[in-house]
């Protein structure tokens, strides 16, 4: 044993209980942040995306515009909408799940230990 290892007495069950809750909401907050910065990325390549979805729509409507009715013209045109939509959708999906990840971490993040307790010395 260490000088200061036997200077200190060992911790109480309820203390130690308290260090793992501690522990845990740790853990659980970088998991968030990590699936929140994943999230940012997948944002970034679906803004990307739909930019050029939109590009390759407005290709498509030209294209469409002079074409003959029932030509690859019109499907390319029926495929771009779908992408387009599909786009969106994940898109919208995305916004949803940061949205929740956004709450869940700012219920992780009032939600006071005993420790914050006693370190600011309220009851």
């Amino acid at each position: 044993m260490t000088k200061d290892s036997r200077r200190q007495p060992p911790i109480t069950v309820e203390e130690a209980a308290e260090l793992q809750r501690a522990r845990d909401r740790m853990i659980a907050r970088d998991r968030l942040i990590d699936e929140m910065v994943d999230n940012d990325e997948m944002q970034i390549k679906n803004e990307h995306a739909r930019g050029g979805a939109e590009i390759e729509l407005a290709c498509a409507v030209r294209g469409a515009a002079r074409a003959e009715p029932g030509s690859d013209a019109h499907a390319e045109l029926e495929r771009a909408i779908a992408r387009l939509e599909m786009l969106r959708e994940e898109q919208r999906r995305l916004v949803a799940e940061r949205e929740w990840l956004n709450t869940s971490l700012r219920e992780i993040d009032s939600s006071p230990s005993s420790g914050d307790h006693q370190r600011s010395g309220h009851a």
